[in-house]
């Protein structure tokens, strides 16, 4: 698991836009995310740095977690 903190997360539309960013590049990924906390939770084949680059690509800032 890979864990991020996304500051600018705070709706369930910004969940489901890096949802879908991650879903086009790892479909069998999943994501959990706490709004409250801006913690963003992701389970996939793919390496931290291109988890970050794919939610920096959707236009988030990330942190790592």
């Amino acid at each position: 698991m890979t864990r991020f903190t996304i500051p600018d997360m705070d709706c369930e539309g910004c969940v489901g836009s890096i949802r879908r960013a991650i879903a086009a590049k790892d479909q069998t990924a999943t994501i959990s995310a706490n709004l409250a906390t801006h913690i963003l939770d992701i389970t996939s084949a793919l390496d931290a740095p291109t988890l970050a680059g794919i939610i920096d690509a959707a236009g988030f800032s990330v942190e790592a977690g």
